[in-house]
């Protein structure tokens, strides 16, 4: 087997600007509309600072955007104790704070 050299470029996410490309042609759109409805450059130095910003976070870790897209499709769920898909063997005694009045 022969070794190959991959580029790097080829190995991490595309990106525009130095920042995630799919987050920066969305923050360029926003930037764009909101000084064109506003008639204000204000928004321009918003938008260069939101490009900084996620310029900052994908130079620190490129993978950021799709690790996150991932972990927010599982909810944050906690459950106390067993609620009523538990089958009755699963409760907890009498007692032991289960069918007490309060």
């Amino acid at each position: 087997m022969r070794s190959h050299k991959v580029s790097r470029g080829l190995s991490l996410p595309r990106e525009m600007g130095g920042a995630d490309r799919g987050l920066a042609i969305f923050n360029g759109m926003m930037t764009a509309l909101l000084c064109y409805t506003s008639m204000s450059p204000m928004f321009l130095a918003l938008g260069v600072l939101c490009h900084f910003f996620l310029r900052w976070k994908t130079s620190t870790d490129p993978w950021w955007r799709l690790v996150m897209l991932v972990y927010n499709r599982y909810p944050d769920v906690y459950e106390p104790g067993p609620s009523s898909k538990f089958n009755v063997r699963f409760k907890r005694p009498y007692g032991f704070d289960q069918d007490l009045p309060c």
